[in-house]
């Protein structure tokens, strides 16, 4: 819907005296009922289905950044834990977390939060056939039982100990929610009204003017699905769209250079990378691993796609920003001789001066892939495939869909899947190689087992300690770098442009907030 239709819409039902929540037929009203305040923003995703379930899938990113649903405990622009829904958490031994809730929290429709209704909210994960079942999210916090002590406090238990527990209650789809109607499909607690969505396209909210943390200053807020960052700036040049949260890097410089447009700048843990498929073809060979990653140029990569503006090299998975976490011993160093060296050494040579050296009487030929909605994934999967074809391997390269290259990656169509991912999204190191690299990571569809690397995950998490756990995490980011069953390539810095009107906007260094009463766009 054109952003002049939604405001004619808008205003209309506002001079009838009536909310676009009370036309849905539920509690919401708007902050104001004199005029409308209205804010568009393109973002690179959209949601998945036209009623998505923040617990489902990844539905509660989108839902979280949106302001429709909150969790309990969330992640402070510092990346430390902040009260949420609870006020208080406490850890009574190594299984048992004492949960205590904000008084005088509302869902949407009216009713109070209570620990009952959070009780049965995280039971609907593990609901086989529910909207909200995510067996990803089940197995990440790994919860035994939750004990209901009062009407405010709870008491959850894991099955194993967890230090990590308290940061799995961050993730965006321990969402607390209520079930919906057909009037309020999604009943969340957050400043914002879920009111409809379109699948890859849009996501509409409406202000909850009873919201805890009080009345949003928006009567609305659009998401727009605008996957080509250009076409989205594009879209902000036209006034379609108030914000636009994944702008393109090289026009970013520019009006950073000449100094225009409302810029905003955030270094984030997201991190680009490859992942390998180790269980079968070319790369199932370390020493092809190996020249892979010696091959890539990780600086020149940067400096051609992200501009000077949009990240840094990766030095492993994990960025400088995270101090308290970062092996800074380890290093990704670029080195074609030292790569084409390797291969030469293991036998793996241009037998027939193609150009392409061949393993097992085959010519190496990688494919790799890759998928839209991030500006720089596109010409960085164009630029490696550049680099690799400089030390004798053949690439081919294309762009897909997130899922179906995931699968492709498993099935052994593919070789090598580019990806941006947050690699503490939970303020904790234990997310992203528990998801990607173990055994039995949910992300790993790469075929890499490493009983070595289990181990020390499984101990990360059975340590309360930080200071004895930050060597637990450093080995585990060195035997990444050893093995490359993810291959860093660049830590992503956030650049976003406003229209010169927004104001309560920051870019998260998780990337897991956006909306908030404060937001406005203002004339």
């Amino acid at each position: 819907m054109p952003k002049s239709t939604r405001t004619f819409w808008a205003k209309t039902a506002v001079a009838a005296g009536v909310s676009a929540a009370a036309l849905l037929g539920f509690a919401a009203t708007p902050a104001s009922a004199e005029t409308t305040r209205e804010m568009v923003i393109a973002a690179p995703f959209g949601p998945k289905s036209d009623t998505p379930d923040p617990r489902a899938r990844q539905n509660g990113w989108l839902s979280n950044r949106a302001g429709v649903s909150e969790t309990l405990i969330g992640i402070g622009y510092d990346m430390t834990l902040q009260p949420r829904l609870a006020t208080a958490f406490e850890n009574l031994s190594e299984l048992d977390w004492k949960i205590t809730l904000r008084d005088n929290v509302l869902f949407h429709d009216g009713t109070p939060v209570t620990a009952q209704a959070v009780k049965a909210s995280f039971e609907k994960l593990s609901e086989e056939g529910h909207p909200g079942n995510n067996p990803r999210l089940v197995k990440l916090l790994n919860i035994e039982s939750i004990e209901l002590v009062d009407d405010k406090t709870l008491i959850f238990r894991t099955n194993a100990p967890s230090s990590a527990f308290l940061w799995s209650l961050t993730e965006p789809s321990a969402a607390v929610m209520k079930e919906g109607t057909e009037a309020l499909p999604l009943v969340g607690t957050g400043p914002f009204v879920f009111e409809k969505a379109e699948a890859e396209k849009t996501y509409v909210v409406t202000g909850f003017a009873d919201y805890w943390g009080g009345a949003p200053k928006l009567d609305r807020l659009v998401i727009d699905a605008i996957s080509d960052p250009s076409v989205a700036a594009l879209a902000l040049q036209a006034g379609d769209v108030d914000l636009v949260t994944n702008y393109p890097e090289p026009d970013f410089a520019k009006l950073l250079e000449e100094g225009k447009g409302q810029l905003f700048s955030e270094a984030t843990a997201r991190l680009f990378f490859f992942q390998p498929r180790l269980s079968a073809g070319p790369l199932s060979n370390q020493t092809v691993l190996d020249a892979v990653s010696l091959g890539l140029d990780r600086d020149t990569i940067v400096a051609a796609t992200l501009a000077g503006v949009g990240g840094q090299s990766a030095n492993g998975i994990f960025p400088a920003s995270m101090k308290s976490w970062v092996n800074g011993d380890i290093t990704l160093s670029y080195d074609a001789t030292k790569a084409q060296a390797l291969l030469d050494e293991a036998g793996i040579i241009d037998s027939d001066g193609n150009g392409i050296r061949e393993l097992d009487g085959k010519d190496i030929v990688l494919k790799l892939r890759s998928y839209e909605g991030r500006a720089a994934l596109k010409p960085t999967l164009e630029i490696s495939q550049i680099m690799l074809q400089q030390i004798g391997l053949g690439a081919e390269i294309a762009m897909g869909e997130f899922g179906a290259n995931n699968e492709a990656l498993k099935a052994g169509e593919i070789d090598m899947h580019l990806q941006a991912w947050g690699t503490a999204p939970l303020g904790d190191p234990d997310y992203f190689p528990s998801t990607l690299v173990a055994s039995d990571g949910s992300y790993n569809v790469s075929g890499y087992s490493n009983p070595e690397l289990d181990t020390l995950l499984e101990k990360g998490r059975s340590l309360f300690s930080s200071e004895e756990r930050k060597p637990v995490y450093a080995e585990v980011q060195a035997i990444i770098n050893r093995d490359l069953p993810v291959i860093p390539l660049f830590h992503k810095t956030q650049v976003s442009v406003g229209n010169g009107k927004v104001q309560g906007y920051r870019i998260h260094p998780a990337e897991t907030y956006l909306a908030n009463p404060e937001l406005a766009v203002v004339e």
